[in-house]
This record gives structure tokens, sequence and C-alpha cells, in this order.
């Protein structure tokens, strides 16, 4: 038997309105007759935009209940634009989007091979949650499905830092797309769609700054390795500077009394740390000078071995940490979101240490950023909180101090107490005026009888029988005494 075929949806009556005539046409949806616009005024146009979405509504109805809200609103829009222009439109795939975002992320080329890579890893690991949540297309990743990923990645038991990594970098992709071709989601791991992870939520193990007694001990464990580490750990001590910029110091660095230097990390930025050069500092380059001045750098063994080696120097200047300070006083152990034990004291420590000493002596903010070339408004909230942390520190000594003068310790005589003030109160005047004029009772408190008469009336207080108007100094102090207590 042959298959029926299809029957072939009746070209509904189009009705213009509006100024610009717009053309609609009515129809039955959920029991009610509404007008359906075919936002054109061109009666072809509106002819084909009418039956594509008499057909999409016939669509819905059938496969309801089969498909989310928005695989419906997905599939309906795509076959009104399949019908209008006669072609599936394009739906760009997950897949594709690294490849597209590389394409139109101007500063790529410029962004080194090792973030590279890491934005590879990050993309790719999104890529297999989609694969194993069935998604493979741009526009079915919306907030909620940022918001599964992203507490898939938290109880993954990733660092809070590697988090805030992972949903920034997403986050970029998104957002470069999108002002690409206007994703329909625009940018679902947004920070006001997927909160990043606070600084307190951080748990992470900042650089602990040396008490003197520990600087002292880091000092004499360096010399024990020779006069290259112990000329190295000074002048980290002397600035504050990284390893990176203390074992690479050059000579053509110096500037006077100064040094000034790009930070290896803040290199792109081009923003410059001018560090003054201390007393013990300036005798240490001046020795140096004398000993190896020929040569670019000031500690150029340690120089040299860096540039082969990175990571030996590194681990070289924490085991001086570890031995000169204990190895569990030097690392942090590994929690729930950090995997691996953590330095709570190394060569960054005099970093600390120095920002700690600049905040005691209440150097201003402008100046510290100067000196440690800072550009991280976070580095400059830290700082001040440095500053404040020193002026309690400042506060704590000059209240102990203060008391402990022995001079301002004497006897305080006890003054006598004040004589009680007599006041009128209507309770008071109400039994007053029973048994005394108003002469007698000015007389009692001290004030005119025109007083007395004013306050009468204020409390409303009418006297009911004649009263005494004569009252002796004994009977009227005897009074007072009784008022008072």
């Amino acid at each position: 038997m042959p298959r029926r075929k299809k029957p072939k949806l009746t070209i509904p009556k189009l009705f213009p309105r509006g100024k610009k005539g717009i053309l609609y046409f009515r129809m039955h949806r959920k029991g009610k007759d509404v007008w359906v616009s075919t936002k054109t005024n061109k009666p072809k146009d509106a002819e084909k935009a009418a039956v594509a979405i008499l057909e999409a509504e016939e669509y819905a109805e059938v496969v309801r209940d089969e498909k989310t809200t928005h695989e419906l609103s997905q599939d309906i829009s795509e076959k009104i634009i399949t019908s209008l222009n006669g072609e599936r439109p394009d739906r760009p795939q997950i897949a594709d989007m690294h490849v597209k975002w590389k394409e139109l992320f101007t500063v790529y080329s410029d962004v080194n091979a090792k973030t590279q890579s890491f934005y590879t890893t990050v993309f790719e690991r999104f890529l297999c949650w989609c694969e194993e949540q069935k998604l493979n297309y741009v526009d079915q990743i919306d907030t909620a499905q940022a918001l599964k990923y992203s507490k898939f990645l938290w109880d993954s038991k990733i660092s809070p830092r590697a988090f805030n990594a992972h949903i920034k970098h997403l986050s970029r992709l998104f957002s470069t797309l999108d002002a690409a071709y206007k994703l329909p989601h625009r940018d679902p791991f947004s920070a006001r769609n997927v909160p990043r992870k606070k600084k307190s939520e951080m748990n992470t193990a900042g650089h602990m700054a040396l008490e003197p007694d520990e600087m002292e001990k880091v000092i004499a464990e360096a010399s024990k390795q020779g006069r290259d580490y112990l000329d190295l750990f000074v002048i980290g001590s002397q600035t504050g500077m990284r390893l990176a910029d203390a074992v690479m110091l050059r000579w053509d660095s110096l500037s006077g009394n100064f040094i000034e230097i790009v930070p290896q990390k803040t290199s792109k930025t081009g923003n410059t740390a001018r560090i003054p050069i201390s007393y013990m500092l300036g005798q240490l380059l001046m020795s140096r000078s004398k000993l190896n001045g020929d040569n670019e750098y000031v500690v150029p063994d340690l120089a040299e071995h860096y540039q082969k080696n990175p990571s030996y120097i590194r681990k070289k200047t924490q085991r001086i940490f570890e031995d000169a300070l204990g190895k569990d006083k030097t690392q942090k152990k590994a929690g729930k979101h950090r995997k691996r034990n953590t330095s709570i004291y190394s060569f960054h420590s005099f970093r600390t240490t120095f920002m700690s000493l600049l905040a005691s002596r209440q150097v201003t903010t402008r100046d510290a950023m100067r000196i440690m070339g800072w550009e991280s408004s976070e580095m400059i909230r830290v700082y001040e909180r440095e500053l404040e942390k020193a002026k309690g520190d400042a506060d704590a000594r000059t209240l102990k101090l203060v008391r402990e003068i022995e001079e301002l310790h004497y006897a305080v005589p006890a003054c006598p107490e004040p004589e009680k003030v007599l006041k009128p109160t209507p309770e008071i005047l109400g039994k007053l005026v029973q048994s005394y004029s108003n002469m007698a009772i000015g007389k009692i408190y001290g004030i005119s009888e025109t007083a007395v008469r004013k306050w009468l009336r204020k409390y409303g207080i009418v006297r009911g029988k004649r009263v005494i108007s004569d009252i002796s100094e004994e009977d009227i102090q005897k009074i007072r005494n009784e008022l008072k207590s």
C-alpha cells in the first residue's frame, strides 16, 4: 500500500498591522486565538514565514514531551531558518571552538608556549566533559551547564588557583567567540554567572616573613654553601628581589645608589623596580666588583648555572631554608584542594620580609610600589594590610611603654559627691500644693513664685484649699532633706 503523503499546509490569511504594514496571521495556541507576526510587510516573504512557523508549531506538538525546552527551541529556530532560506543554518560545534578562538585571539602568538599548552589542556578537559554529557554544539552551553562543569571541576579536588585559571580561560574563549559570532548564551562562564574562588577561600600557603633570629639562621646556613650562595642570599634579603632577578642581577642595573631592574615576572609590562642600595649591600657590591667586575653578572657562576638549569638553583636555595629552619616548619601540608606540600619559607620569604620592614617604617604605598616594582592591585592591598598591621603593632608597643612609666602611677584623691539638685516633678508638686503656697514652694526649690506658677500650669496642677505661706528656714531645710532622700 503506497505511503500517504503529508498534507500540505494551507497558507493562512495575512493582515497588515501598524504603521509599517507588517503582515500578521491568526492562529490557535494553547486554546487561545493569537496574532503572530511574520516580521515583514512583503507578501511572498510573509507567506513563507507563516508556513515555516506553522510547520514548527506542528513539530513542537509532536516532540514536546521528548525534548528539553532548550533543545525544542533550538530545533524550532533551525526549522524556521531552513524553511525561509532553503538551507540548514550553520551550528558551531564545541570541538571546533578552540581552533576558531586561536584564529580570533589577537595576542595568542605573544603568549608563551607553556601558557598555550595550558590553554589547550583546559579546553580538552572541558571538551571531554561535554562529550560525556552528550553536548556537541556551542548553543547547548548555557549558564546551567557552565555551573555544572564548574562543580565537576571543583569536586575533582583541583586547587582554587587552578580552578580560577580554568574558568577564566573558558570565559575568555566564549567571550571572544561571542564578539565574533553572537552566541545565544553570550559568555556562560562570566564571573557574574560562575563565581571565582576568593582569596579567603583559597587556603593557599603564602610565604611567611622571617623573624630576625630566623634570618640569621638562614644566612648562616647559606654561608656553608660558599661565597656565591651567601652573596645571593644577602642580595635577596637586602633588596626583596625574587630569586630569578637576584641571581641574574647585572652590573649595568646599578644606577648610583639604586638598583633599577625590570622584574622577569612582569617583563611584558616593562614595570621598573627602583631599589635603594643599603650599606651592607653596598659593601658586598664593592667586594664583588673587585672579585669579578669584568663579568656582566654580579654572581656570574650562579647566573650561568641558572640559565642552564633554573630548577637546580631553586631546589638548592629551598634546601638551605629547610636545613636552617627545619623541613616541618618550612612546608605546609597538602589539603583537600591542594595535592602537594607548599613551601611557606623559601627565597621568596626575603621579599615578604622586606615588604614587612617597609611597612613597619611606615613607607608610603607609592614609594613601596616603586621599590618593589608592583603593578598588581592585589599586592597594593596586601601592602596596605601590612601597613595597618604595623600601625597596630606600633600602637601595642606605645601602649605598653606608657603603661610602664612609673611617674604616671600616682594616687588620685577622691572628689566630694556633688550636692543633689532638686528638680520639681508632677508627683511632688501635686503633694506640696496641698499644704504650701507658691511662695513657700519657691523657697523650698530656691526659685521665684512666678517659676512655680509656670510649673503648676505646665503640669495642670490646681490647688484645692488655702495653704501655708509663711515657712521657717528650719522647715525648708527639713523638706529639702526629705525630697533629696
